[in-house]
């Protein structure tokens, strides 16, 4: 993971990159303390083909990606206990939540190597500049996209979740009338 020599002064604000993360950390946090193991590993089969836990790892494999120096975003824990146990999910957001908070608006612009497959007909890779700023927006946008995908299965299970679950933040800001 990047490191900082210092954590961000109380006066410092925080960067809306990393803000828009920790509120895809507290909105996993928040549903992961409601569900019990049996709803996590729940397959709303046949609207999808993954259980909560299962979305809720590949998420959390992305987030640790973009902790990294040089990211590829094909790195994948398939199979991992995260997948089965909540309670490994939820440390795993609480780490991830220490290492946002401990990053600030300068670390935005730090650059990063993206290294991602391209192809649906073999194994092609292409890698991209980017900087950390850029990934952190596209993390919490995965994030979210996947939480769409969850809000299915916890309808299937006829489980209510925040009405702002799953929802993109320029969704959220149409709502509320805002440019």
């Amino acid at each position: 993971m990047l490191a900082r020599d210092t954590r961000p002064s109380l006066n410092e604000p925080t960067a809306v990159e990393v803000e828009g993360c920790l509120d895809v950390a507290a909105q996993a946090l928040e549903l992961l303390h409601q569900l019990s193991d049996e709803q996590y590993n729940f397959v709303a089969a046949p609207y999808l083909q993954s259980s909560i836990g299962q979305h809720m790892r590949h998420i959390l494999d992305v987030v640790h990606a973009a902790s990294a120096q040089e990211i590829d975003y094909d790195v994948r824990r398939r199979a991992h206990p995260v997948e089965t146990d909540k309670e490994i999910a939820i440390s795993e957001w609480r780490h991830l939540c220490e290492w946002l908070e401990s990053l600030c608006e300068a670390d935005m612009d730090a650059a990063i190597d993206v290294r991602h497959e391209v192809s649906l007909n073999r194994q092609a890779a292409a890698k991209s500049a980017s900087t950390l700023g850029r990934e952190l927006a596209f993390v919490s946008s995965h994030a979210v996209h996947h939480f769409a995908l969850i809000r299915v299965s916890l309808s299937a299970q006829n489980i209510s979740v925040a009405e702002t679950f799953g929802l993109a933040p320029a969704t959220l800001s149409h709502f509320r009338g805002e440019k």
